[in-house]
């Protein structure tokens, strides 16, 4: 549970000790914070991915441009 005081824990208070209360909104706000902590995370893997990759084959390219320059000469 987030807070003692919540809306799952008025039961206890009462004296209902019904485990299906929820904080829905709180759990709720966690679970809406954690969407764009995410979706940044996910763009930055992926951008950090293929400028990984990017800079390998540009790489290769030059390595290959060397090969075939010596191959002329």
């Amino acid at each position: 549970m987030l807070t003692e005081g919540g809306t799952a824990n008025e039961g206890l208070h009462k004296g209902d000790y019904c485990e299906n209360e929820r904080d829905w909104p709180e759990a709720l706000a966690v679970l809406g914070l954690s969407v764009p902590v995410s979706s940044a995370g996910v763009a930055l893997f992926t951008t950090g991915t293929v400028s990984r990759r990017m800079s390998a084959h540009a790489e290769a390219m030059r390595e290959l441009d060397k090969i075939a320059d010596a191959r002329k000469a």
